[in-house]
């Protein structure tokens, strides 16, 4: 199975921890890609990876919900904290910075990992696995969206 069709696979069967997992590990294959695009000087590529890193930060902060507590205020900091890293990893072209980067988002998706694997919603989706297909090359998915989640 390629590592696209693992991912596929991951998505689709993942419970919410482990959605959260795969994109701290998005953001960490992202921060490795800058760093390799930096030492490269390719300009289209480090602006690419530094895209897809804030992109990733803004659909964190948007899961976090409406609620102001202390979970989603640290976690906001963070993910600003983050991206001030990345914005000056590409301004100064210095990518000392990003291993920290990269040992903290390994610690946070084996956190989130781990949770994942001690919630009852794991490999629970019944109603979406009716509509998975498996092909030669990718998998296939088709139903409603609205069956993610329910057990």
């Amino acid at each position: 199975m390629s590592y696209k069709d693992d991912l596929a696979v991951k998505i689709a069967t993942g419970n919410s921890c482990e959605l959260v997992a795969l994109q701290y590990q998005a953001l960490i294959e992202n921060t490795q890609d800058l760093e390799k695009y930096i030492s490269k000087n390719d300009k289209e590529k480090i602006f690419a990876s530094s895209d897809k890193i804030r992109d990733i930060l803004s659909n964190l902060i948007s899961t976090l919900g409406d609620d102001n507590n202390e979970f989603k205020n640290a976690s906001i900091d963070l993910y600003l904290y983050i991206n001030r890293v990345i914005n000056n990893v590409v301004i100064k072209k210095d990518t000392s910075e990003t291993e920290s980067i990269v040992k903290m988002l390994e610690t946070l998706r084996d956190a989130w990992y781990s949770a994942g694997t001690n919630i009852s919603d794991k490999n629970e989706h019944k109603n979406l696995s009716k509509g998975i297909t498996y092909g030669k090359t990718d998998v296939n998915i088709s139903g409603s969206t609205s069956d993610l989640g329910r057990g």
